[in-house]
């Protein structure tokens, strides 16, 4: 049995690691600068990617916190208009009720003094009335002598025309 081809050859080995170092060599010189320069480039717009990342992040934050900021001040500001719009209110109620009761203290009076005025011209009206027919009754009574049954009934005649008079007015 011929073992040969199981022995080691110096020679073969030393060789081959030769030619090993030569072609990495020739890889490293060739491909490894260009491979090297993609994955440098590479990295480069990861980190710029994870950069833009960062700064939108922060952006979001800064944009977030004016949000809130904001938010707060439009809160107080509507709860402070809406104070000054309920005490408004208020105030022009308290003036539409103020001026509604002198209104109606106003017409009360009118037509208090309208009353007064209208039973005044109901007096001299009457009187005048009266007047008339107390000189209706003089002529009458001057046009004739009348016993004092006439005078009697001319005075109950009168004080039924005035009953009367009286009652429509």
């Amino acid at each position: 049995m011929n073992l040969d081809f199981l022995t080691i050859d110096v020679g073969t080995i030393l060789f081959t690691l030769i030619n090993t170092l030569i072609i990495f060599l020739v890889f490293k010189k060739i491909l490894f600068k260009r491979v090297d320069a993609i994955l440098e480039q590479r990295q480069q717009e990861v980190n710029a990617t994870y950069q833009k990342a960062d700064d939108a992040l922060a952006s979001a934050n800064s944009d977030k916190e004016k949000y809130a900021t904001a938010m707060a001040g439009a809160k107080e500001e509507a709860s402070q208009i809406i104070s000054r719009a309920e005490k408004t209110a208020q105030r022009q109620g308290e003036e539409i009720l103020t001026q509604a009761r002198q209104e109606a203290s106003d017409v009360r009076e009118k037509a208090s003094l309208e009353t007064e005025r209208e039973k005044v011209q109901a007096r001299e009206a009457l009187q005048g009335e009266i007047s008339d027919l107390a000189v209706e009754l003089a002529q009458k009574i001057m046009e004739k002598e009348i016993n004092k049954a006439d005078h009697q009934r001319l005075i109950d005649e009168f004080l039924d025309e005035m009953t009367n008079e009286g009652e429509q007015a």
